[in-house]
């Protein structure tokens, strides 16, 4: 078992780039070369003795490797810890496959931007590309190619050796439209989870056990808020944005026994008691435990109030949190415990999850050669090495998580909370207008928990406008 200190130093890259600090990554890139354009030949420069993962890992695959040799994949990503922890492995790709990899890797923002362009254009200049909350928009516009044929073909796709089974299901879930879709969508390569953080000092100090439900969640809150003068109880994301509060909230409502769309597309649900009683739970949790300016606090925010040691405990993503919290620039990492997301009371754990994928267009030029890539990229072998040997953090595959090696490095509490978390994720079902209904969703839940209206009429006007704009 590695001593904190080692977790933490080995956690420290992980926690700086879940923070989006890859600028050095941006633009179009070959090969396994960094920020630079440096050369993408098919051994990144080097022998096939020099490359990250042994070619043998692959070659008892029964899939025809070679088939496109000379071919060349354009990739479009965003700047993502992902693509940091998988670069120095894609001259593997390139030596086993023959084919070039050129990387377009940009701010999130403008990536959505020019992915859209691309797809809705019928450009089809990346063969690859993440996706995210929009898949289904994409999907009901006919802009996604669905991978099943590329699953069936025996010369692309060999299912012993890939090993699907070892997918997390929300994973698989939400490749196949978030259960829109009976066709894959693309293939997931990360995952994040909910989970709790709280610091051992201080619920040591208060006599304050580890919050098992949302009830103790709150009363720890109250405790660490008015027991301390410049600590508050909580912190969590008030800001508008469909992967911003409502990210949080929709844990909630599920767990007080509803969902979103009760009949789709015509009631939203978000107007029905269970996600009032959620939305009021949520608001008034910030309002009376939270810092100030709590509705104008995205997750950034969050991590940062609680690694400057000024909350006491907050549910967030252990993917993206974990690193950021116990490396050697946070206050707390000698502090900072992980656990499972409190439950409602007699109620099951559901912590939400998101998965990034990625994906091919209708247009693409190339999608078999993508297929090939999307394969490679999220094998056993491939998604082992990132998470031993590189920076990853966010493994879709059950397996890393029970590897003991693995284990060692990040430590065994996030491994087995994120594990266990991970196996009972139920993660958000994004329809095909999530993004433009989830932002007015996003928008009233933030007026609720700035004071501005009862969270009650919040919750109805969302409901009004997510109904209207499919009756629209």
């Amino acid at each position: 078992m590695t001593s904190d200190h080692d977790r933490r130093q080995f956690l420290k890259a992980a926690g700086a780039t879940s923070l989006g600090v890859l600028g050095s990554l941006a633009g179009c890139t070959r090969g396994g070369a960094g920020g630079d354009g440096g050369s993408s030949n098919s051994s990144g420069g080097g022998s096939s003795g020099d490359l990250a993962i042994p070619l043998s890992k692959y070659q008892d695959a029964n899939i025809d490797w070679k088939q496109f040799e000379g071919d060349k994949i354009n990739i479009g990503a965003v700047q993502h810890p992902w693509v940091s922890a998988i670069k120095p492995a894609i001259p593997v790709f390139e030596e086993l496959t023959g084919i070039d990899v050129v990387w377009n890797i940009l701010p999130e923002q403008q990536f959505r931007t020019k992915r859209q362009t691309d797809v809705s254009t019928g450009a089809g200049q990346f063969d690859v590309f993440f996706m995210d909350q929009v898949v289904n928009q994409f999907r009901h516009e006919g802009w996604l190619q669905p991978l099943d044929k590329y699953f069936n073909d025996s010369s692309l796709y060999d299912e012993g050796w890939y090993k699907p089974d070892d997918l997390f299901e929300a994973s698989k879930w939400q490749c196949h439209g978030g259960g829109y879709s009976d066709k894959w969508t693309g293939m997931p390569i990360t995952i994040e989870v909910q989970t709790q953080f709280y610091l051992q000092d201080l619920y040591d100090k208060h006599g304050l056990e580890v919050a098992e439900t949302w009830k103790q969640f709150r009363e720890n809150a109250k405790t660490i808020h008015e027991n301390e003068s410049d600590i508050v109880g909580t912190a969590g994301r008030g800001q508008k944005g469909y992967g911003m509060n409502i990210y949080i909230l929709n844990t909630l409502l599920r767990q007080k026994g509803t969902k979103l769309w009760t009949d789709f597309p015509n009631d939203s649900g978000l107007d029905s008691q269970g996600v009032i009683e959620a939305a009021e739970w949520y608001t008034s949790l910030l309002q009376d435990y939270g810092p100030e300016g709590a509705s104008t606090q995205t997750w950034s925010d969050v991590q940062a109030t609680m690694q400057e040691g000024r909350t006491g405990h907050i549910v967030a993503d252990a993917n993206m949190f974990w690193g950021g919290l116990t490396n050697d620039e946070s206050s707390v990492a000698d502090t900072v415990q992980i656990a499972k997301v409190p439950k409602p009371e007699g109620g099951e754990l559901n912590p939400n999850a998101f998965t990034w994928q990625i994906s091919t267009s209708k247009n693409a030029k190339n999608s078999e050669q993508a297929f090939l890539f999307m394969m490679w990229a999220t094998s056993q072998p491939t998604d082992t090495w990132m998470h031993l040997e590189s920076s990853g953090v966010f493994s879709v595959r059950q397996s890393v998580w029970e590897n003991d090696e693995y284990r060692s490095k990040v430590g065994e509490d996030y491994a087995q909370v994120s594990l266990e978390s991970l196996k009972e994720a139920a993660p958000d079902p994004f329809d095909r207008k999530y993004p433009e209904w989830g932002q007015r969703y996003s928008e009233e839940l933030q007026r609720a928990i700035a004071g501005q209206k009862p969270a009650e009429a919040a919750m109805k006007q969302a409901a009004k406008v997510a109904e209207d704009i499919y009756s629209g």
